[in-house]
C-alpha cells in the first residue's frame, strides 16, 4: 500500500548514483535532459518531483544500497514525486522493480534515455518499464550537465567482451562497442572550447579499444589525439585490463604532457590459481613485471587496484600469495571487496564456499597492509609540489579537496583554492588517505588565468 500520494508535475530532480564512474558518467547525461526539459536540481531528494536512482549490480553491497533506499520510501510521508530507476540494477531486474516497489514509477533503461521526455510524461499517468536493448543505447550525443566546468569524462567504449568468471558487466551493458576516434576527438575538442582542461576517458576495459571498429586505431593513438587538443592539460583513464596494457599506452603517458601519471590496474588475486579460475588471462608473475615496467617508463606513476577476496576455492595459500603480490607491488591505493555471487555470472555456478567470517578476517587484513602501504606513499609526497584540480568542497569549513595529476586526493584551504579552480601546491602533510597542502599558485579559475601567491 503507497503510503504517500504523488505529485502530479515535475520542476525539480535529484540523483541517487550508485557504482563506477561509468554510472556517474549515465547520470550526468540523466541531469543533462532533466534540465533540457526544464527541471531545477534540488539537493533534497525528499523535495523532488522526480527521484531517480542510477543503480550498480556489480557487486551486492551496492545493489542492496538501492534496495534499502526504495524500501525507505513506503514509509514517506506527504506527497511524493516520481521515482524512477535506470542503470545496471534496472537492465537486470527490470519489471521486479516495479512489483517489489508500488512506490517507483518508472524503470528504465540507458537505451531509453533518449526518450526519458516521453517517459516520465507516460509514467505520470501509469507505471512504465522500458529497458530496450542495451546494446543500442547511444547516449554520448545526450545533453549533460556537470559537476565541475573543469573536467569531463568521456567514454572511449560502453559494455565489455572481458567475461571475467565474476563480473556482471557484459550481462547489464552488453558486449564492447568501440566509439568512432573521430567522435571521441571531437566531443573533447567541443569540451575544451567549453573550458574543460581535465579528460578522463572511459571504459569496461579501454586498452581493447577498436578491436571492433573497421578503423584500426589503438587506444594509444587516441591518447595521443586526446592529449593533443589544444586546451586540454589533464588525461586521465581507467579502467586498464592487465593482459591488454600495451608498452605503446605507457610510452605514450611518458611523452604527452597532459597524460596523467596515473594508472588503475586491477589485480583481483595474487594467486595464478584463482586468476585462472576468474578467468583474467594473466598470472601474478605477468601482473609485477607489467606493474614494474610501469613505474620504469613513467616516472612518478601511481598505480592503484582493485582485489576480491574469498572468490570461490580460495584458500590460505591462494590469499598469502595476494598478500605478497600487494607487498610487491606496493600499491598506492588499492579497493578491496569480499567477493559476492551474481547471478547469471559463471562463478554463479561455484560453490560460494568461502565463509562470511572468514572473508571478513582476509579483507580486514589485506585493509591493513595496504593501509600502510597508501600511508608511506602519500608520505613521500611530503613537501613535494603538485597540481591539483579542485572538485568539491571538504568535510571541514573552510576546506576544498581536489586530486593530483596521480589521482591523489589533497586538502586546501578554500580561501586560497576557490572551487573549479587548477592551482599548484605544496604538501604539508599527509594522512590517511590524503595530503594537506598549501596552495602556492592559481593556474585556472572557472576556465580563467588565475593568480600566483606571493
Amino acid at each position: 500500500m503507497m503510503s504517500a500520494s504523488r505529485r502530479t508535475s515535475i520542476r525539480s530532480y535529484h540523483i541517487r548514483t550508485f557504482g563506477c564512474q561509468m554510472n556517474v558518467h549515465d547520470s550526468e547525461h540523466v541531469a543533462g535532459l532533466c534540465e533540457q526539459m526544464g527541471y531545477e536540481w534540488t539537493g533534497s531528494a525528499d523535495e523532488a518531483d522526480l527521484l531517480i536512482f542510477n543503480t550498480c549490480c556489480v557487486r551486492q553491497g551496492a545493489e542492496d544500497r538501492l534496495w534499502g533506499n526504495l524500501a525507505s520510501l513506503a514509509h514517506a510521508e506527504g506527497a511524493r514525486g516520481l521515482v524512477a530507476v535506470c542503470g545496471c540494477v534496472a537492465e537486470s531486474r527490470g519489471v521486479e522493480i516495479l512489483a517489489r516497489f508500488p512506490e517507483v514509477g518508472l524503470v528504465f533503461g540507458m537505451e531509453a534515455l533518449g526518450r526519458l521526455p516521453q517517459l516520465i510524461e507516460r509514467s505520470l499517468v501509469a507505471r512504465v518499464c522500458d529497458t530496450g536493448e542495451v546494446e543500442e543505447a547511444e547516449i554520448d550525443a545526450l545533453p549533460a550537465r556537470r559537476e565541475n566546468t573543469l573536467r569531463a569524462r568521456v567514454p572511449v567504449s560502453h559494455g565489455c567482451d572481458n567475461n571475467c568468471a565474476y563480473c556482471v558487466v557484459p550481462l547489464v551493458r552488453g558486449g564492447e562497442r568501440s566509439r568512432p576516434a573521430s567522435d571521441i576527438v571531437e566531443e573533447v575538442g567541443a569540451l575544451a572550447r567549453a573550458g574543460v582542461v581535465e579528460i578522463e576517458l572511459l571504459g569496461q576495459n579501454v586498452n581493447s579499444y577498436g578491436g571492433d571498429l573497421d578503423e584500426k586505431v589503438s587506444f594509444a593513438e587516441i591518447l595521443g589525439r586526446v592529449a593533443g587538443v589544444p586546451g586540454i592539460r589533464r588525461v586521465k583513464f581507467e579502467t586498464s585490463h592487465p593482459r591488454d596494457l600495451g608498452r605503446e599506452v605507457l610510452v605514450a603517458m611518458s611523452e604527452c604532457g597532459p597524460l596523467c601519471e596515473y594508472l588503475h590496474l586491477p589485480v583481483q588475486s595474487g594467486s595464478d590459481r584463482v586468476l585462472k579460475a576468474m578467468n583474467r588471462g594473466y598470472d601474478a608473475g605477468y601482473y609485477k613485471e607489467t606493474a614494474a615496467l610501469a613505474r620504469q617508463i613513467v616516472p612518478g606513476i601511481k598505480i592503484t587496484t582493485d582485489i576480491i577476496v574469498g572468490f570461490p576455492g580460495e584458500d590460505r595459500e591462494d590469499f598469502e600469495r595476494t598478500l605478497d603480490l600487494v607487498r610487491t607491488v606496493e600499491f598506492d591505493a588499492a579497493y578491496m571487496f569480499m567477493y559476492s555471487p551474481r547471478e547469471g555470472t559463471p562463478a554463479w555456478l561455484l560453490e560460494d564456499d568461502v565463509p562470511v567470517a572468514e572473508k571478513k578476517r582476509r579483507l580486514a587484513e589485506l585493509s591493513r597492509l595496504q593501509g600502510k602501504i597508501t600511508v608511506n606513499s602519500l608520505e613521500k609526497m611530503s613537501g613535494a609540489r603538485v597540481e591539483v584540480l579542485v572538485e568539491g568542497l571538504g568535510r571541514d569549513p573552510g576546506q576544498v579537496v581536489g586530486r593530483t595529476r596521480g589521482n591523489q586526493v589533497v586538502v586546501l584551504d578554500g580561501s586560497e583554492a576557490p572551487l573549479e579552480s587548477l592551482v599548484t601546491a605544496r604538501v604539508v602533510s599527509a594522512g590517511r588517505h590524503s595530503l594537506k597542502g598549501r596552495v602556492y599558485e592559481v593556474l585556472l579559475e572557472g576556465g580563467r588565468q588565475g593568480t600566483r601567491r606571493e
